[in-house]
């Protein structure tokens, strides 16, 4: 039984490393466009070696233990074709799924929103925006806190109709959908929504609304903040 337990311990491990090596499967790993590229990729790779498969294919070997005599094995020398076929199917499946996790998430998060703010970013709206500046963190290290810049702080003016509510919900669709694209929106250069890896959270501001932009990559908040100080015609500040 000590024996058997191993046995079904380095299997699972086994199974666990296969699993964490398929890169590229994760929903945001690709657009959903490349998703489906990838899939059909794996499905056709998987057709040709179904194509060289056959199942009724023999190889006799002879096989012998120590002094003893020898005993015929017989195998499909096309085996590994049928394996290779179920793994590039496994990958095909795995791509189609992570198009659909985006697609299905960006239409949660989308609905109920109407067409002209799903197409239009709410920081094409300058003429709304009250004030831009730079978002910061605490970093604790030891007994001295310092301050981490992670992104740009945007102030809209309050509108008819304007709540933080839906503020958040017209950010969310365009966090979702740029995901979806795969963050390829050269139309939406000015946006820092549109940048992988972006966060956003909206918040009453007094007299208006701000949008707190973030990212936990340094390089990504650099340049959220850059975008977000475009939007007022300033240089983003050091």
């Amino acid at each position: 039984m000590k024996s058997l337990n191993i046995v079904l311990i380095i299997a699972f491990a086994a199974w666990g490393v296969g699993c964490a090596s398929d890169p590229g499967t994760k929903p945001h790993d690709a657009s959903v466009a490349q998703h489906e590229a990838m899939a059909q990729q794996e499905e056709a790779a998987a057709a040709g070696h179904a194509d060289q498969h056959d199942p009724n294919a023999k190889s006799a070997t002879a096989t012998c233990a120590g002094k003893g005599g020898c005993w015929t094995a017989l195998s499909n020398p096309t085996a590994q074709h049928n394996d290779d076929a179920k793994r590039h199917a496994e990958l095909a499946q795995k791509h189609r799924a992570a198009g659909k996790t985006l697609t299905d998430a960006e239409a949660r998060a989308c609905a109920g929103i109407s067409e002209h703010d799903r197409d239009m970013s709410p920081f094409y709206h300058r003429e709304d925006i009250q004030s831009v500046a730079p978002l910061t963190e605490a970093v604790q290290a030891g007994k001295v806190t310092t301050q981490k810049q992670v992104g740009a702080t945007v102030v809209f003016k309050a509108l008819p109709g304007m709540t933080a509510e839906w503020l958040q919900r017209v950010v969310d669709c365009h966090l979702a959908r740029a995901s979806a694209v795969g963050h390829e929106m050269p139309e939406m250069s000015y946006c820092p929504l549109v940048l992988k890896g972006a966060k956003a959270k909206v918040t009453s501001a007094g007299n208006g609304f701000a949008i707190n932009v973030s990212s936990d990559d340094p390089a990504t908040a650099a340049e959220i903040k850059r975008r977000a100080q475009a939007l007022v015609g300033g240089a983003a500040n050091p």
